[in-house]
């Protein structure tokens, strides 16, 4: 049998059956380099059946502790060596297992599943976060409801101030851009009605064509496209950021009530600006269309516009005004909400924004269609 002393620190008795190390003293950080020599893979004491690591003589020990005995265990599985731990000190023993518990937790690896599975698991996932959004979503529009509705009682407590800036924002500066669009659509739509309804000799009727089709679909909705891509975003961007910098918790702090104060002028400025942004858009998509009809069919403007004042009527011009009002306030309320729904940094707004587009034109879309069997019930 041999003995090794090293400094008080351990004492190693090893034979080839069996190697006993006893620890005592300081067993820390700094006595750390003296278990160099003892933990060296090549040592002679791994060359034993089974090692015994005693932690009765330790006077004290920090976390330094945990980690020799994990590497002597590491090193025993190398070579094939039982390792067993002697310590008849609990509060030794305790603080061993609260690290060791620690790490199985932390290095536990996540169960492996198959990619049927793994992929069933993501997409109940994905319906479990889109059912949570619109159960809240709900509640926010409950809530904005109620708010707009005591507003007649009490229309003091909404920031007036701000009603004028978003109306300018969303509808006098987005006109441009709205008509553009619109006149473009018409002109596109109109070419391509023009060249069908010239095999059969119905040029006349581009008029109905285009005069329908604008101002009871494309019109309002290519207008709510647009507010969506253009206020929509700057709604989340703006609440987005003014949570991530803690404004929005300030105004908590003196007793704003965020709706009132953020929420609804936004949502009013673009619920009234969308009727007349869709006006213009309609006399701009009808001006594209007849310029296509002058280009492709044999007509004139005076009867393009006496064919359209027998075909278009005022439920087709009040209808898509009627969908432009609940289009605009749809996705400015998509808006503000998700930008309540900010928490982070940076990333949490850009990712907020961009879904708020999408969600936004989803449920422009999902309302138009509803809107057309509901309006074919009324007869408008």
């Amino acid at each position: 049998m041999k003995n090794e002393t090293l400094k008080d620190t351990f004492l190693v008795e090893f034979s080839e059956e069996k190697a006993d190390i006893i620890l005592n003293g300081n067993i820390n950080f700094y006595s750390s380099k003296k278990f160099e020599q003892l933990l060296r893979p090549n040592n002679e004491i791994f060359k034993s059946r089974e090692i015994s690591v005693n932690l009765d003589f330790i006077q004290s020990y920090d976390s330094f502790l945990v980690l020799l005995l994990r590497n002597l265990k590491k090193i025993c599985n190398q070579n094939d060596v039982n390792c067993k731990i002697v310590c008849n000190n609990k509060e030794i023993t305790d603080f061993i297992n609260i690290y060791e518990q620690k790490t199985i937790t932390e290095t536990t690896e996540k169960q492996k599943h198959s990619f049927f599975k793994s992929y069933v698991s993501n997409i109940g996932s994905f319906w479990l976060i889109v059912l949570n959004d619109l159960k809240l979503f709900i509640e926010f529009l409950g809530d904005l409801f109620i708010k707009i509705i005591l507003i007649i009682i009490k229309p003091s407590e909404v920031r007036w101030k701000d009603f004028s800036l978003h109306f300018t924002n969303s509808g006098v500066n987005a006109l441009p851009i709205v008509l553009l669009i619109l006149f473009l659509i018409g002109l596109i739509s109109g070419y391509q009605g023009a060249i069908q309804l010239q095999q059969f000799g119905a040029d006349i009727f581009i008029a109905d064509l285009i005069g329908i089709s604008i101002t009871r679909e494309l019109g309002p909705l290519m207008t709510a496209i647009i507010i969506a891509g253009r206020s929509g975003s700057a709604f989340t961007a703006e609440i987005g950021t003014m949570k991530v910098s803690e404004e929005v918790d300030s105004l908590k702090t003196m007793g704003f009530d965020i709706t009132n104060f953020l929420v609804i002028p936004r949502v009013l400025a673009v619920t009234f600006a969308m009727p007349f942004l869709t006006i213009l858009a309609n006399v701009a998509g009808i001006a594209g269309g007849l310029v296509s009809g002058l280009a492709v069919l044999s007509i004139t403007i005076t009867g393009f516009l006496n064919q359209m004042q027998r075909v278009l009527g005022l439920d087709d011009i009040f209808s898509g005004l009627i969908k432009s009002m609940i289009f605009g306030f749809l996705l400015a309320s998509v808006g503000c909400f998700r930008g309540l729904q900010v928490k982070g940094g940076a990333e949490s707004v850009g990712r907020n924004t961009t879904i708020s587009v999408v969600n936004g034109i989803l449920l422009i879309i999902l309302a138009d269609a509803l809107l057309i069997f509901l309006f074919e019930i009324l007869g408008l």
